[in-house]
């Protein structure tokens, strides 16, 4: 009795934990992004680059906090689950940058669609499609092997040190102290931040309810659903993560369909989008930056590809971008090219 008490007292602590390492994750995505909107910016203003190199960069230290056995103890395992799935995963978002890479190279973004601006052939659009690519993806996985290097060459050192003082390796009590009250924080505001976040949705009806409640909300679900499939299907397939792999594949659909809602003309002959009042503009962007954004993690993705052979990295991530720029084409593009898109009205 006492065996399945402490299960489930566990379980709940790191579901509740798991949802507020989520909102945060969320939250800093869409702070990072904010910062880095500015003119004139060297990296284009609005780009998730900056959100996923900085994630990528905490996954990549957190993985070796892991290797000092800095998560060893049973009850704070579940704990490294919730910053890295939960936070790192929130923070990054693959689906956001393979809409970043479609829009570049066929001249859809925003700023294409406001200025008019096209590029000079269609043979362009493979130089921005690599640009976007090999940017996002070597910034990314640069930042992750940056993260393991900070934390295996400074941090646990350092921390090692001192436990070397007492005649241990093992991590020093304060610090394993430190992981626990952040987990019960992490589990005891969660609750809280639930409800404070649905009043502030229903009381406010302006830009907040687009870019910092309901996308909290949402990014809840999405950062389940991705937890989820990575527990039903990675594993299936041994040298292919499968779960991560379906998951991202399904916020590309679901990104590119709120993308279409926001953006499509009703009428190739008017500018007015299929969401064509403010208030469902709000919902539908929230959950494109909320649900969709979260549901996918480009930081999951560099830790599972640092894990396999060189080969089998390349395949996973030539399969993955294969299929998700396609999605794109499919159902975005080919909307694009008949209709048109627009300005979203909010």
């Amino acid at each position: 009795m006492s065996f399945t008490t402490d299960v489930l007292s566990s379980d709940i602590i790191f579901y509740l934990s798991f949802i507020t390492a989520t909102i945060l994750g969320n939250y800093a995505r869409s702070g990072t992004t904010s910062l880095a909107t500015y003119s004139p910016s060297y990296v284009k203003s609005g780009s998730i680059i900056w959100s996923n190199l900085s994630s990528c960069l905490l996954m990549g230290l957190f993985q070796e906090l892991k290797a000092a056995r800095w998560f060893a103890p049973d009850d704070l395992t579940p704990f490294f689950t919730t910053l890295t799935t939960g936070f790192c995963g929130g923070y990054s978002s693959y689906s956001t940058m393979m809409l970043e890479t479609f829009q570049q190279s066929a001249s859809l973004s925003r700023s294409d669609i406001e200025r008019s601006e096209r590029l000079p052939n269609r043979a362009y659009g493979i130089m921005e499609f690599l640009a976007v690519l090999v940017t996002q993806l070597f910034a990314s996985m640069g930042s992750y092997l940056f993260g393991r290097g900070l934390a295996k060459s400074i941090i646990v050192p350092l921390a090692r040190n001192r436990s070397l003082e007492n005649k241990t390796d093992e991590p020093q009590p304060p610090i394993l102290k430190t992981l626990r009250i952040l987990q019960w924080i992490f589990a005891l505001v969660a609750v809280p931040l639930v409800a404070l976040l649905i009043v502030l949705a229903c009381v406010y009806g302006n830009h907040s309810r687009a870019a910092w409640t309901l996308p909290a909300l949402f990014a809840i679900f999405g950062g389940y659903l991705r937890y989820a499939l990575s527990q039903w299907l990675n594993g299936l397939v041994k040298p292919f993560p499968i779960g991560t792999f379906v998951g991202n594949q399904i916020a590309v659909v679901t990104q590119a369909v709120f993308q279409l809602l926001i953006r499509g003309r009703q009428d190739y002959r008017q500018a007015l989008p299929i969401a064509c009042t403010r208030n469902a503009c709000h919902v539908v962007t929230a959950l494109a930056s909320g649900f969709a954004s979260t549901l996918s993690a480009i930081s999951t993705m560099m830790n599972e590809g640092y894990g396999l052979e060189f080969t089998q990295m390349l395949t996973y991530f030539i399969a993955s971008i294969s299929v998700s720029y396609c999605l794109y084409i499919v159902i975005l593009g080919s909307y694009a090219w008949t209709r048109g898109l627009t300005i979203p009205l909010c």
